[in-house]
């Protein structure tokens, strides 16, 4: 092979007798151009041992087997048709030959090059070190050496009749003789991987919490068995904190310096991820100046969470991911494709208490936190059997909830705003209710409205800030002490009001509250679907992920019979609780809770509001009255008077949405090239 760069058609196998239906160029009129973002890369490749034509168009890499052509009898040369130059379709979706591989960006793990095979399939080096292409210094500006290149990627198995939320690593390496042609493509793919994107980041440094004591007490091993290869496949950076008591979590993340990192992972169960989740919204209400006690509103974290679900049931993991495996979730923190989450923030009637990442209970599964924690000897199984005591013993509780009423916002958005799917607004009552799946049009919509709100309060923020200084040019011949009398209040600098906050900071004047009063067996404010691997759907299947609402499920006091009922629903996947007639599902912003006890308090003609009751009639009553406690994420809450209020997508978590299994279809069909990995073109899954 000499220096001089043949032509990109070119390989070590002659492209002469061959012919792919991939593009209607000839590859033998390709040349080498330079790195850009809109070139078309088109060459041969050998991948084991076989000759495939490979484009790199967009973001999508295609690879199809070289047909070698066979003469006709009269001795002319019969040319493989070449398939007809379709339009673009619609959303940057483009068809491709039957035969076709297509692979998009958004999917591959990491791409190295190097002289031998051995040497392409080595992980990439972390960053801060200086990146070598090839093992005989491609990097730099001389003659490159590297005739393999390896794509590692990851699929998610559609196909699959157990788990089609599953993923799983695959490796390409191809091989071309001109160590030019590699370079080109090395270089050509590395700019378009790390190229960013509103919804894609990849993480370079990543903060790792592993918690080594929940689930089945296999945290550390976990993440070193099957996170640790991930990551160094991918170049991820990763600093790995093993946390020793409660907490922990959230004290470090108030406290050390995280400017250096792009995100934060951890590894444990849903209350490991709520301890984060907490740690970095109350970072943000520090560092802003908030009072976090009372805040005017919840600000927005900055860096995003992933999840490695290690615990006993993990459903924020599995909510998120449609599946609670390891490897799965781990593949989403490197692909780096985000999402928001509504987050829900538990309050009393003096302070915000924390914050909820999945399910806030009372009642039940109250009671099973509650008790679960005087057999902490028990390990895991203490849930077990704190379950079953609590089911047998099958008590109810009386309260009261006021729930605020959404109104439609089909009535106060503009048409062309408005998506095409019914189910695709926040409103309480919905005819048909929709489940949450990837690409969700409803999470989508939210968030638009949430950012155009969040603009408008940016602009009244400028526009306050140019008064002020009107005022401040105005009154310059005043003294300074008064001037600070005339200037308005100053609020924090640079701030950008966060996705979910509007709710708390409107006028409630005009909202409507909804009263139930009743006696329960448990009360269930949800903030995703809790599903797990032992109840698929979950306790509130059609929760969204970053709709901006949540469901609250009352279920009455009733018999044992109907309890099992209850839980049989929640079990199988075509069970729905909506259709027990002891259950009663609402989708609200914001409910608040309170005991008989407490909203039915007689007050005395003075205004005062201490009770009339004499005080021995008082602390008899209290005494017979047995109240629950409440369940947030796992740690037990003992207040009587909660409020929780939903804010719309108030974190990013690295994940896709899950995907609805169902059967595949027997009939097959040729599909479509994706416009990204997250559709349903190759699925066996539902939308």
């Amino acid at each position: 092979m000499t220096q001089t760069k043949q032509p990109a058609g070119r390989s070590s196998t002659s492209a002469g007798d061959f012919v792919a239906p991939v593009s209607s160029t000839s590859a033998s009129k390709f040349t080498p151009c330079s790195a850009s973002a809109h070139d078309v890369l088109l060459n041969n490749f050998q991948l084991k041992k076989k000759s495939y034509r490979v484009l790199l168009h967009g973001q999508q890499l295609v690879w199809e087997r070289l047909q070698k052509l066979k003469h006709s009898p009269q001795g002319n040369e019969a040319k493989a048709p070449l398939p007809p130059d379709s339009p673009a379709q619609p959303g940057g979706i483009c068809s491709y030959g039957p035969q076709s591989h297509v692979l998009h960006l958004d999917d591959v793990v990491s791409i190295r090059s190097g002289d031998t095979k051995a040497s392409s399939l080595k992980p990439p080096s972390p960053p801060g070190s200086e990146r070598s292409s090839g093992c005989n210094g491609d990097a730099a500006p001389g003659k490159p050496t590297s005739q393999y290149l390896t794509i590692n990627y990851a699929m998610r198995l559609s196909k699959s009749q157990t788990d089609c939320n599953r993923w799983e690593l695959r490796r390409l390496t191809f091989f071309n003789s001109d160590p030019y042609i590699v370079r080109q493509w090395d270089q050509e793919l590395q700019i378009r991987l790390h190229s960013s994107s509103p919804t894609r980041m990849r993480v370079r440094r990543l903060l790792v919490f592993i918690n080594p004591y929940g689930g089945r007490k296999a945290g550390a091993q976990t993440y070193e068995r099957h996170v640790r290869p991930i990551f160094q496949l991918a170049g991820v950076d990763a600093t790995c904190i093993t946390t020793q008591r409660a907490n922990q979590v959230k004290d470090i993340l108030l406290s050390h310096d995280l400017g250096v990192y792009d995100a934060v992972c951890c590894v444990g169960g849903d209350g490991t991820v709520a301890e984060v989740i907490n740690g970095l919204i109350f970072r943000q209400m520090r560092e802003l100046g908030l009072d976090e006690q009372r805040p005017p509103y919840i600000p927005r974290p900055a860096l995003p969470v992933g999840v490695i679900p290690a615990g006993s049931t993990d459903t924020i993991a599995y909510s998120m991911h449609g599946t609670a495996d390891v490897k799965t979730a781990a593949i989403h923190v490197i692909l780096g494709q985000h999402r928001g989450l509504d987050v829900c923030s538990v309050s009393n009637g003096q302070s915000l208490l924390r914050f909820c990442a999945s399910v806030l209970s009372y009642g039940y599964l109250g009671d099973v936190a509650a008790q679960s924690e005087n057999y902490r000897w028990m390990g895991p199984r203490r849930y077990e059997y704190s379950g079953v005591k609590a089911f047998l013993n099958n008590r109810g509780y009386d309260a009261e909830l006021r729930m605020l009423e959404e109104p439609d916002l089909l009535l106060t958005t503009p048409l062309e705003d408005v998506p095409q799917s019914p189910d695709s607004v926040c409103s309480l009552g919905e005819s048909v209710p929709s489940v949450c799946y990837a690409n969700c049009q409803r999470c989508s919509f939210a968030s638009s409205i949430q950012e155009q709100r969040s603009s408008l309060f940016i602009q009244e923020e400028s526009r306050e800030a140019e008064r002020s200084q009107q005022v401040e040019t105005e009154d310059s011949h005043l003294a300074a002490s008064e001037v600070a009398l005339l200037r308005p209040r100053p609020r924090p600098g640079n701030l950008r009001l966060p996705t979910g906050s509007i709710s708390s900071m409107r006028n409630l004047g005009n909202d409507q509250w909804k009263v139930v009063r009743g006696n329960f067996f448990m009360i269930c404010g949800a903030n995703i679907t809790c599903a797990c691997a032992r109840s698929p759907n979950g306790i509130s299947r059609y929760s969204h992920l970053g709709d901006g609402c949540l469901d609250l499920i009352l279920v009455k006091k009733t018999s044992l019979l109907n309890n099992v009922r209850f839980l049989l629903n929640t079990a199988g996947r075509s069970g729905d609780i909506r259709n027990l007639p002891f259950v009663e599902v609402y989708r609200t912003r914001e409910f608040r809770f309170r005991t008989f006890s407490a909203s039915e308090e007689d007050y005395s003609l003075a205004g005062s509001c201490q009770p009339i009751t004499p005080p021995e009639e008082m602390a008899a009553h209290s005494s017979s009255t047995e109240f629950s406690s409440w369940n947030c994420d796992g740690e037990v809450v003992t207040d009587l008077d909660i409020t929780m209020r939903s804010h719309c997508q108030l974190i990013e978590v690295f994940m896709r949405g899950p995907h609805s299994y169902s059967k595949p279809l027997k009939g097959g069909t040729t599909p479509t090239t994706p416009a990204s990995s997250s559709d349903n073109v190759y699925c066996c899954c539902k939308d």
